[in-house]
């Protein structure tokens, strides 16, 4: 029955954990006030159930259209240890995960689906508008005359 137990806590511990961990590298990002990461939002944190690595998640949506997405990960590369240093400090466990940064592309690829929604809907107005005619016409070919 213990070990029951110990499953459902260690899941929210990492959980807990990597959240922990967003809300510091969040919190440092915007403090260290690096240009290159300006518009930059930590999106989440997966810690695995050793408390070894967490992957942290973030997205630039504004750095993807400027072009500049391999700009912001190199500045945080080079952020990456100072922002293990302040997390290794803030994190009270035995064991601090070790980070290491992933873009986020579910958000991009959100957009990127709702803008093709809206482009077919468009597409399909134009369709209504232009000759989606269905009040029982003449039923001729187009372009025929009488």
């Amino acid at each position: 029955m213990a070990r029951r137990r110990s499953a459902p806590r260690q899941f929210n511990r990492t959980d807990r954990v990597g959240e922990l961990v967003r809300e510091i590298v969040a919190s440092e990002l915007e403090r260290i006030g690096d240009e290159r990461l300006e518009l930059v939002t930590i999106t989440a944190v997966d810690v695995d159930g050793a408390l070894e690595h967490a992957d942290v998640f973030y997205s630039s949506l504004s750095a993807e259209e400027e072009g500049r997405t391999d700009e912001v990960a190199e500045a945080l590369e080079e952020l990456r240890w100072k922002l293990q240093q302040v997390v290794n400090r803030e994190v009270r466990a035995r064991r601090t995960p070790q980070i290491r940064f992933r873009q986020d592309t579910v958000l991009a690829s959100a957009l990127r689906i709702d803008e093709i929604l809206r482009d077919l809907g468009e597409q399909e107005r134009a369709i209504d508008d232009d000759g989606g005619d269905d009040d029982g016409g003449d039923g001729g070919a187009p372009g025929t005359s009488a």
